[in-house]
């Protein structure tokens, strides 16, 4: 009997984006597009969206105008606001349908459906004290703050924790590449209090001279492997890997997937555009320009490739670096990226010797 398959069973996919969106990304300042998720239980519908491109509107609800218009401060490109009736996981699969970079959920019951959502989708969300242990999920945990210039939720200047995500959300979608969100005074508050403990992947808010800062920009992931680094605990690091990503796949799927045959000359096509988005993501600040960012044939992927499809393994390991380059394998194209992405200056170390 024939096994059923899905979809993903049966496309070619590419496990890892080029020139034209990354001339875009520079070209429209580095923004996201950020997902602000409510309930509404007076809705006509199961759900509602709204977009939003500029902080110039009114609403009957003052609070959630407040909200939005907090989240659009430091410049997303957009604001979508899903408005669901009953419960939010009756349509996810309507928020699986919609484009957006960073989001989050203003409604308590929601903050783990919110990080369950961006695991398995590899989107990058806020959350309140939540400990996801992942590199999409970010989580800040400081109990409550003070709004500044006459602003109030509530009726009320304190707002609580919760009441910080579309701040902060609206920070880590407009925040540039070659920048960190811990650059910024979060001018929309006088004053935060301090969670009682300082925990391991929650990011936390603290006073400073100049206002209310972010102290450390990172996300929930604890738990180190090969697949999850020390690095990728950087919002900065993870944000230029998702946008490496994202456009390397596709480049591949607009410009190449079934377009080429797979051969040698063709592989080198591709080799040579990734070539040029590298440059352009080191131009971006994204990679680090001066490290020898290269791309090249995946020689050993080949070699593991050929030998488990029964090919003599001798014979194979016996081939030199180009010959075994020029032997394409059936329909798949083996790349190997080798880059530096750069986080941003969190700290400094200073000497001084004095005479």
């Amino acid at each position: 009997m024939a096994k059923t398959l899905e979809l993903s069973d049966i496309l070619e996919t590419c496990t890892i984006a080029f020139k034209q969106r990354v001339a875009n990304l520079i070209k429209f300042g580095n923004k996201g597009k950020l997902l602000m998720i409510r309930q509404n239980a007076e809705l006509e519908n199961n759900f509602k969206v709204t977009e939003f491109k500029s902080a110039v509107f009114e609403l009957e609800n003052k609070d959630l105008e407040t909200k939005i218009k907090q989240a659009l401060n430091h410049s997303p490109s957009k604001l979508i606001l899903f408005e669901y009736k009953d419960t939010l996981a009756s349509v996810i699969d309507e928020v699986k349908k919609l484009k957006f970079d960073w989001f989050f959920s203003v409604e308590t019951g929601d903050q783990n459906s919110i990080a369950s959502f961006a695991k398995e989708n590899e989107i990058f969300a806020l959350v309140y004290n939540i400990e996801a242990d992942s590199k999409w999920v970010c989580s800040i945990n400081n109990p409550s703050a003070v709004l500044a210039n006459g602003v109030l939720i509530n009726n009320s200047n304190k707002i609580t924790g919760l009441d910080l995500l579309p701040i902060v959300a609206g920070l880590c979608a407009g925040c540039p590449y070659d920048m960190s969100i811990s650059g910024f005074i979060l001018s929309e508050l006088e004053s935060v209090d301090m969670p009682e403990a300082i925990i391991e992947g929650q990011m936390t808010l603290y006073n400073e001279e100049e206002g209310v800062r972010v102290a450390n920009p990172v996300n929930t992931l604890t738990t180190v492997s090969k697949n999850n680094t020390e690095d990728m605990k950087s919002i900065t690091i993870m944000e230029g890997i998702k946008r490496f990503d994202t456009d390397v796949k596709y480049a591949f799927r607009t410009s190449y997937k079934g377009k080429y045959k797979n051969k040698y000359d063709n592989q080198q096509l591709f080799i040579s555009a990734a070539l040029g988005f590298i440059n352009e993501f080191e131009k971006a600040d994204i990679f680090d320009e001066e490290y020898n960012n290269t791309v090249k044939i995946d020689t050993d992927r080949l070699r593991e490739l050929w030998i488990a499809s029964g090919k003599n393994e001798d014979e194979i390991n016996a081939m030199s670096e180009l010959d075994i380059a020029k032997l394409s394998y059936k329909k798949k194209m083996c790349l190997k990226f080798d880059v530096k992405f750069l986080d941003a200056i969190e700290a400094c170390e200073i000497e001084v010797e004095m005479y």
